[in-house]
């Protein structure tokens, strides 16, 4: 989901530069610029997540940056609480408010890993974790995301019958899969369905 960098028109020899046309600075959203700053820490970690980088990337100068977040550390916090939004909240929300049985919600989560946002993002979910390891920020968002998802994995899980000293076990293991299935290369179809009936299984 790269932005592509703005055209430029070279000048050739003996030639002389076109008038600058002025016109209106090209729009960024908040969203455009957490999609960048995101796509940066999963090539490079939080060091490459620069303004300067993020400016170029989109192609609009670093005024523009600072004039929609007033310091790099408080965007930070912004693209936490954005990406913590696409992954798990807002996605937690589609599944609760599907109005299906209790063993469709299960295989629901199952199917998380398949998705292709999950897919897509789970490079960013890696770097995310690695930050993690060095900033406290960080920490605290993947301590609370992973809490958040873990709660509706364990309501799931309850929903279907098993016994209350086991959820929380049976709920770690599901969602510890659903992760795994996601980062994992390599073509899991054969042994998908076994997995599920032993992470399912009475």
């Amino acid at each position: 989901m790269s932005l592509p960098p703005l055209p430029l028109q070279p000048i050739l020899p003996g030639a002389t530069a076109a008038p600058v046309k002025r016109g209106p600075k090209p729009k960024v959203t908040s969203e455009r610029w957490f999609i960048a700053a995101l796509e940066q820490l999963a090539l490079g970690g939080i060091d490459a997540v620069r303004v300067e980088l993020l400016a170029e990337t989109l192609g609009v100068t670093k005024g523009m940056f600072y004039a929609r977040f007033d310091t790099r550390e408080t965007f930070l916090d912004a693209m936490v609480d954005y990406w913590r939004q696409r992954t798990t909240t807002g996605l937690v929300g589609e599944l609760t408010a599907m109005d299906t049985g209790p063993e469709d919600r299960l295989m629901r989560l199952f199917a998380i890993s398949r998705m292709d946002r999950a897919r897509t993002g789970a490079w960013i979910e890696v770097a995310m974790r690695t930050w993690a390891l060095t900033d406290d920020r960080a920490r605290r968002a993947m301590e609370e995301i992973d809490r958040h998802r873990l709660t509706y994995f364990e309501s799931v899980v309850a929903a279907n019958g098993v016994p209350t000293e086991q959820v929380r076990a049976r709920a770690f293991l599901i969602y510890s899969y659903v992760i795994g299935d996601t980062l994992l290369s390599g073509d899991r179809a054969a042994i998908r369905d076994i997995c599920h009936l032993l992470l399912t299984a009475p």
